[in-house]
C-alpha cells in the first residue's frame, strides 16, 4: 500500500506541475518544456541528496527539494512512514489549484508568458533563414546550457560522497562496478552518469528538431516557403541547432562537472562522446517529420525506450542483442574504458543517414501536410 501511494501521490504532483506548466505557457511546445525541466530537476535533486546522505556528505538537503525525495522516504517495505505521502497530498492539490487560479488570470488561449508583438519589419540580422532560426532557438539553447551547467556541477559536488560510500559499502561500490564496468568506483560512477546525460541531451535534440513541425502546423514555414528559401536551408538551419545545441550543453556539463570533482579532461571526455548517440534521436526525429509527419512526436517514445534500456536492461539481464537497440549501449564508457573511435564514426553516418532521409522525404511531401 505505501509503495503503490508513493507511485500515485508522485503522478499526481507532476499532473498538478504539468497543469501549472499549461497556464504559463501560451503553447503546448513551451508547456512541455517547462513540465520536462521540473521532472528532470526533481529526478536530479532527489539522486544527488540520497547519495550525498549515504556518503555521509553535506547535500542531503537537496532531495528535500524534490517530490521523488518525499516518496522515497516512506521507505516502503521498511518503516512505512505516511507523513511524505500526505506531504505529497498536499502538495498535489496546491498544484491543481495554483492552475485553476492561474487559469482564471491569463486569457484564454493564451498564457500568463503572452507573446509580444514584434516590429513591423525584420532587422537585416534577421534575413535568412540561420538567422530565424537562431532568433527561434536561442531561449532554448541558453536554457538547456545552464540546465546542464547545474547538473555538472551537482555530479561533480557528489563524486566525494560517492567514493565515502564505496569505502563503506563493498555492495555499493559493486553496483557501481557492474553498471559502470569497472572496478574503479569514481570512474564507474562518471560512466553511469554521463549516458544519463546523454538521454537528457536527446530531448534537447528531439524538441529542437520538432520545432520544424511546429512551424509547419503554426503556419510560418509555409510563408517562408513562398520566399525563395528552399526546403533544404529551411530545415537545416532548424538542424544545425538540433545537432550542435546538445553538444554545447553537454559540453557545459562535463567541463563544470570536472571543474568541481577536481579532473576537467576525463569528465569532458565522457560527456563529448554521449554526442553521436544523441545525433541519432535527432536524426530518426527528422526522419519522422519528413516521413510520417503526423507522428513526429514518436520521437519522444524513442527517447523513453533509451532511458528503460539503460537504466533496467542491465539489472534484467536482458540480452545484448536488446540493449544494443539503443544508440546510447554503442559509445564508450569512458572514463571507465579505453576509448573506442569506430562506434562513434558509425553512429555518426546512423545519423546523418537518417537525417538525410529526412530531409528528402520532406523535399518530396506537401508543406502543411
Amino acid at each position: 500500500m505505501a509503495l503503490g501511494a508513493v507511485f500515485t501521490v508522485t503522478a499526481w504532483i507532476f499532473a498538478g506541475v504539468g497543469a501549472v506548466a499549461a497556464q504559463i505557457s501560451g503553447g503546448a511546445r513551451g508547456a512541455r518544456t517547462l513540465a520536462i525541466l521540473v521532472l528532470g530537476l526533481s529526478y536530479v535533486l532527489r539522486m544527488a541528496g540520497d547519495v550525498s546522505a549515504l556518503g555521509g556528505g553535506g547535500l542531503e538537503w537537496l532531495a528535500w527539494l524534490s517530490p521523488f525525495g518525499w516518496g522515497h522516504r516512506a521507505f516502503p517495505f521498511g518503516a512505512d512512514d505516511w507523513w511524505p505521502v500526505a506531504l505529497g497530498v498536499l502538495c498535489a492539490v496546491l498544484t491543481a489549484a495554483g492552475a485553476g487560479y492561474l487559469r482564471t488570470r491569463r486569457d484564454l488561449g493564451g498564457g500568463l508568458l503572452a507573446g509580444r508583438l514584434g516590429p513591423a519589419s525584420a532587422a537585416a540580422s534577421l534575413r535568412s533563414p540561420i538567422a530565424l532560426a537562431w532568433r527561434l532557438h536561442r531561449g532554448l539553447l541558453v536554457g538547456w546550457t545552464a540546465g546542464f551547467a547545474a547538473l555538472g556541477m551537482i555530479f561533480g559536488a557528489v563524486a566525494g560522497s560517492v567514493a565515502a560510500l564505496a569505502e563503506d559499502s563493498a555492495g555499493v561500490g559493486d553496483v557501481f562496478a557492474r553498471i559502470g564496468g569497472t572496478s574503479a568506483v569514481l570512474d564507474g560512477y562518471f560512466a553511469t552518469v554521463a549516458p544519463i546525460c546523454g538521454v537528457i541531451a536527446a530531448c534537447y535534440a528531439v524538441q529542437a528538431a520538432l520545432r520544424l513541425r511546429d512551424e509547419e502546423q503554426a503556419g510560418h514555414a509555409e510563408a517562408i516557403l513562398s520566399t525563395d528559401v528552399s526546403r533544404f536551408a529551411w530545415a537545416g538551419s532548424h538542424l544545425v541547432f538540433a545537432l550542435t545545441g546538445p553538444a554545447v550543453a553537454l559540453l557545459a556539463e562535463g567541463l563544470l562537472a570536472g571543474l568541481v570533482h577536481g579532473d576537467v579532461a576525463p569528465m569532458v571526455n565522457a560527456a563529448v562522446v554521449q554526442i553521436p548517440a544523441v545525433w541519432v534521436l535527432a536524426g530518426l526525429a527528422m526522419l519522422l517529420i519528413g516521413v510520417l509527419p503526423r507522428l513526429a512526436s514518436l520521437a519522444w517514445a524513442a527517447i523513453a525506450g533509451c532511458l528503460a534500456l539503460m537504466m533496467a536492461g542491465p539489472l534484467l539481464e536482458l540480452d545484448q542483442w536488446v540493449l544494443d537497440v539503443s544508440p546510447f549501449a554503442h559509445v564508450p564508457r569512458l572514463p571507465a574504458v579505453a576509448f573506442t573511435g569506430v562506434p562513434l564514426l558509425v553512429l555518426t553516418v546512423i545519423a546523418a543517414v537518417l537525417g538525410g532521409a529526412g530531409l528528402i522525404a520532406l523535399r518530396r511531401r506537401d508543406v502543411p501536410v
